[in-house]
């Protein structure tokens, strides 16, 4: 037999028995990929014959086998990716939030932070990292969750501190205030926090003792804070309502100074300087200094061609009543009246109005007057007298939602409502496992909120109530009133009084007549021209 002979009969035993060995494989590793190739029942048979191989074709079955694979993957059969959990996923988590795709870094780190234990030194960081990524996304309320449990487990000193102040920014938000404000900052260990954070801590912890009624204990904790710092200045703030709330005996002088000074202090925001300047002016008004109390209104900063507050209107023009500027205090009444205060709750702007008609003996105007306050509000007396669900209501719902406690409730639930929402669009990004977690999170917390307002809508809306009960029977009183004098006999040698003098134009005003159009620049400045019909009382 020849060399060349030899050498091609060998490369054919080579490659039949390389052939072999590829058949025999069966279930095993795949060559190329080293993957396991798909379950086929025809491999489990015998394999058949080969034919004859040409030289060198013993190595094509493997590549074949190879490129065949993902045929063999079945129809509709595609399944969230799997993360294999470790250290280099968690990497990849953090290059993808840092490289701005907060949506694909959320299932990652999720997925790292319930496989690994609490005790791994990346888990708090992941935790973190996850609440950036959720409220970079919209996700606020579920950010938050996770901040909350940094700051419970305190697994990593290193991570509490940023947790804490992303906390601090969210506070500022419609949010969870049983979580964040109780169950985080009212109950913090403060011993080992930087300064700034803990002193936003002793301010939420002295807040809620104030709630609670333990004045002492709070004055401990505002105590602490850093002198001049903006929660310095807001806990003087807080301590003041407090007290004005509670006070039952005369106010002392010094609260209005107080009151005063936070007026003007630039380290609180503008609500509250306008809601200092707004106490000077109503503590001044129930001491009987109309002017003082006229000076402060007017001190009180509104955004530019902003509307106003229906209530800071209606207070001045008690305010001018009492100092017997009918006309300016009428000319207000005129600007509640304007399209963006028609859904106000006002009842006693129709009883000041009818008061002024009375002052000017128009008796039949007073009367009216009157008695547009039980007509507006016919629905609502007939809801209370009835006993039905005040909460129902429309307009004493309104007025119970617009303000405290209630409307933050409110605006929390509509937060989260519009995040339920949003987390829909993450269904297919997020993976089963992390959308089904945020979904069941959102639905206690919906339920949960829902109840809370409910709550304080019920108490808000009997305050509410109340009010307009005491309206209605001032309404009563004046029909009465106003018919006294409807036939009230005229005394001989009576004559009408003398005109009450308006104020003369200075050069720089001028004078439109009013045709029912209302702007925003101009609704403090209306005035009503309205002769008197009195008559003296000297006549016999």
């Amino acid at each position: 037999m020849s060399s060349k002979a030899f050498v091609r009969n060998s490369l054919v035993l080579l490659s039949c028995v390389l052939a072999a060995g590829t058949a025999r494989a069966g279930k095993g590793t795949d060559p190329v990929t080293g993957e396991a190739p798909p379950d086929d029942p025809v491999a489990d048979e015998a394999p058949a014959p080969l034919p004859p191989a040409k030289p060198g074709a013993g190595a094509a079955p493997p590549a074949a086998a190879t490129k065949s694979e993902p045929e063999a993957e079945p129809e509709g059969a595609a399944a969230p990716q799997q993360h294999q959990v470790g250290p280099k996923l968690f990497d990849e988590a953090l290059q993808d939030y840092f490289q701005g795709r907060p949506k694909e870094a959320a299932p990652k780190l999720f997925a790292f932070t319930e496989s690994v234990s609490p005790t791994d030194e990346n888990y708090a960081w992941a935790q973190f990292f996850l609440a950036r990524s959720l409220v970079d996304l919209g996700l606020r309320h579920a950010g938050a969750v996770y901040l909350a449990r940094i700051a419970r487990e305190r697994s990593n000193p290193a991570v509490l501190p940023k947790a804490l102040d992303e906390l601090r920014g969210l506070a500022d938000l419609p949010h969870d205030e049983e979580m964040i404000d109780n169950q985080v900052f009212g109950s913090l260990d403060l011993g080992f926090l930087p300064e700034e954070t803990a002193g936003f801590a002793h301010y939420q912890q002295g807040l809620v003792d104030l709630k609670v009624g333990n004045e002492r204990w709070a004055n401990t904790h505002f105590a602490k804070l850093t002198e001049g710092s903006a929660e310095a200045s807001r806990a003087r703030f807080a301590l003041l309502v407090t007290r004005l709330k509670t006070t039952k005996r005369d106010l002392p002088k010094e609260m209005i100074d107080e009151f005063l000074e936070l007026s003007k202090d630039p380290k609180l925001t503008q609500d509250s300087r306008n809601e200092s300047m707004l106490a000077v002016a109503r503590l001044r008004y129930e001491q009987k200094d109309f002017n003082g109390a006229l000076e402060a209104y007017a001190s009180v900063k509104l955004p530019m061609l902003d509307p106003g507050r229906a209530a800071l209107y209606l207070e001045e023009a008690w305010t001018r009543y009492q100092l017997g500027q009918i006309h300016a205090a009428m000319g207000i009444l005129t600007t509640l009246d304007a399209p963006s205060f028609r859904d106000e709750f006002l009842p006693d702007k129709y009883i000041l109005r009818s008061f002024i008609y009375r002052d000017l003996c128009h008796y039949l105007p007073a009367k009216r007057a009157a008695k547009e306050l039980t007509r507006r509000f016919a629905e609502s007396l007939e809801a209370i007298h009835e006993r039905e669900d005040l909460a129902q209501d429309v307009r004493l719902r309104r007025a119970a939602i617009s303000h405290g406690a209630t409307k933050r409730a409110e605006k929390f639930l509509e937060s989260l409502d519009l995040e339920g929402e949003r987390l829909g669009r993450y269904a297919g990004s997020f993976g089963d496992r992390l959308f089904a977690y945020l979904t069941k999170l959102y639905d206690l917390a919906h339920a949960e909120s829902a109840r809370i307002f409910q709550v304080r809508l019920r108490e808000s809306v009997r305050v509410e109530a109340d009010k307009l009960l005491r309206a209605a029977e001032q309404v009563r009183l004046m029909e009465y009133e106003v018919g006294l004098k409807l036939y009230e006999r005229v005394k001989k040698g009576a004559k009408l009084v003398s005109e009450i003098k308006e104020d003369q134009l200075t050069p720089t005003q001028v004078r439109y007549h009013f045709v029912n159009e209302y702007w925003n620049d101009e609704l403090r400045n209306y005035r009503f021209s309205l002769k008197s019909r009195c008559i003296e009382e000297t006549g016999r």
